[in-house]
């Protein structure tokens, strides 16, 4: 099946998860649709995101512990890892039921976590490519990997901005 024969079995791209299929992800234009995407898509986000408001009111409410094994897949991590990156026990997120909402700053970190990704899949052409990144050592981390800066909102922005600069072709 080409991938416009499978966007098109979507009534919309929300629906798609970027895990299962990542070929139709990098079809997606829409930047809410692709976030969305990172973490499995509508039916794990439980509701679309159309705007920044829609954004806001997910994170005030919360996201479902459901998202976490999503996003520990396309990031390619364990959930340990992604607990600690959330700066929550892996204990405590084990206890919770998957549709156990998070806290507000987990959720907020979630979302930026998963805008990075959107984004460097964006620079990267593939979420291979990203991922290969993402846990290698480049120079302008000291030694660190691109994933160890996910933990904190500075650290997000400086990944961020590098993948910026990789995409104006700037050393980096």
């Amino acid at each position: 099946m080409s991938n416009v024969a499978i966007v098109k079995k979507y009534k919309n791209h929300t629906d798609i998860n970027l895990a299962k299929e990542p070929e139709v992800f990098y079809l997606i234009d829409n930047p809410f649709d692709r976030i969305v995407g990172v973490l499995g898509g509508t039916s794990q986000v439980g509701q679309v995101v159309n705007s920044d408001i829609d954004l806001i009111s997910i994170t005030r409410k919360g996201l479902p512990k459901s998202v976490v094994y999503s996003l520990c897949e396309v990031l390619d991590i364990s959930m340990e890892r992604l607990s600690d990156l959330m700066h929550i026990s892996h204990r405590t997120l084990q206890r919770k039921a998957d549709d156990d909402l998070l806290t507000v700053s987990s959720t907020e970190q979630l979302f930026e976590i998963a805008e990075v990704v959107s984004k460097g899949i964006e620079v990267f052409d593939t979420l291979d490519n990203f991922r290969n990144w993402l846990h290698s050592t480049p120079y302008i981390f000291n030694g660190q990997k691109p994933l160890d800066f996910l933990d904190t909102r500075f650290g997000i922005q400086y990944v961020k901005n590098i993948i910026g600069r990789i995409a104006h072709g700037i050393p980096s």
